[in-house]
């Protein structure tokens, strides 16, 4: 077994590494590899985790500590979670103790390119979160990349009884022939969220049903919309429902569980978390056919909206397609007017993914890239 140093974002007000990584380390450990974490953002709150987490405020004080923690502990492996630009930092910054390097790491959309490519290609193991980083790796160079087939928490993430959704709208003061959508999503640039919040002012001009949209997100982002002032500029200020995010899983599962269905407009994704959760709690998903939607949404599991265009940015030359919101609008109406048979779909695909599969794959690499070492 060995010992590992991970790197990644602890934060609990709303890390999706968090999210990924606890699940995937808890597995590791009950393998036998000794595990300690220098977790980004985490504030030192007790937890039930069989690994320890040292808290790094910044990314600066997560490579000081993985490189004290090399020559104290004297570790294995250096496991990375980070978004590619941090593994670049991290893999630069760390390649000169002469460790092994494992990434796991989300590519929001096509295409690699090839200088984040050349810094990847030197790992000794990478992990996309998606199908589409790995094809992508595997267009630019990288032979060795693999796709982490993320699992989902069907215990937590589950359907709701009748009973429970009237009771929880009735505590959330939402009327049982309301038509609820939901979005969880940071309030940042990629995440679109006017463009939701657009989809559901054309939805609402479409039909006499009361609308509610309950948006999950950093109400208060520096760097996002003013949401509030958004929605009184689009007439949405009776539907708008705002929760900030870090919310606990029992009080997130119940927006779930009160919801008609889920609607991502982002521009890009690496994964899509917030989807995998609704499609276990059996509902509809709409969102834009972009990034790694389109793998969890494909073969009738969804509604994928094409984009009204696609542009290149700044983030690593990457493709962002910006959702047809007047369609996007008309799967809301379709999924308000019918039943949905894309939800079934979707609930079994998601049942079939839990986290041993990716705990073995893990495991199994590190296995492999420490018998190499010796």
């Amino acid at each position: 077994m060995a010992r590992i140093i991970v790197i990644t974002d602890m934060d609990e007000a709303g890390s999706g590494y968090k999210n990924l990584c606890v699940p995937l380390l808890r597995g590791l450990s009950a393998k036998g590899h000794e595990i300690k974490v220098a977790g980004i953002g985490y504030q030192g709150r007790e937890h039930d985790y069989p690994f320890s987490v040292i808290p790094a405020g910044t990314i600066q004080d997560a490579h000081a500590i993985a490189n004290n923690l090399f020559h104290t502990w004297k570790p294995d492996l250096f496991l990375v979670a980070m978004d590619i630009p941090l593994q670049q930092y991290f893999y630069e910054g760390l390649r000169q103790l002469k460790c092994r390097y494992m990434a796991i790491t989300p590519l929001e959309n096509s295409p690699l390119t090839l200088s984040w490519a050349a810094v990847i290609l030197n790992m000794d193991a990478v992990f996309f979160i998606s199908e589409l980083g790995k094809q992508e790796a595997i267009k630019a160079g990288i032979t060795k990349a693999e796709h982490l087939i993320v699992g989902v928490d069907t215990v937590s993430w589950h359907p709701a009884t009748p009973q429970e959704k009237t009771q929880l709208r009735k505590g959330l003061g939402i009327g049982e022939d309301e038509f609820v959508v939901l979005t969880v999503a940071d309030n940042q640039e990629r995440k679109n969220l006017w463009a939701g919040m657009e989809a559901v002012q054309l939805l609402k001009k479409q039909t006499d049903k009361k609308i509610r949209y309950i948006m999950v997100t950093r109400v208060d982002s520096p760097v996002g919309y003013k949401l509030n002032d958004l929605s009184i500029e689009m007439g949405l200020t009776k539907e708008m429902m705002f929760f900030n995010r870090g919310l606990p899983v029992q009080d997130l599962w119940a927006l779930f569980a009160v919801s008609d269905v889920y609607l991502s407009s982002s521009k890009a994704e690496g994964l899509g978390m917030p989807i995998l959760e609704a499609m276990a709690c059996g509902i509809p998903c709409v969102a834009t056919d972009t990034g790694a939607h389109r793998e969890l949404l494909e073969n009738g599991r969804g509604h994928l909206v094409p984009p009204v265009y696609s542009l290149r940015d700044v983030w690593g030359n990457e493709l962002r397609s910006f959702i047809d919101t007047t369609i996007a609008a008309k799967e809301l109406l379709c999924i308000l007017e019918t039943d949905c048979v894309h939800a079934d779909e979707a609930l079994e695909y998601v049942r079939n993914k839990n986290w041993d599969f990716p705990v073995m794959q893990v495991h199994q690499k590190i296995e492999e890239i420490i018998h190499e070492q010796k």
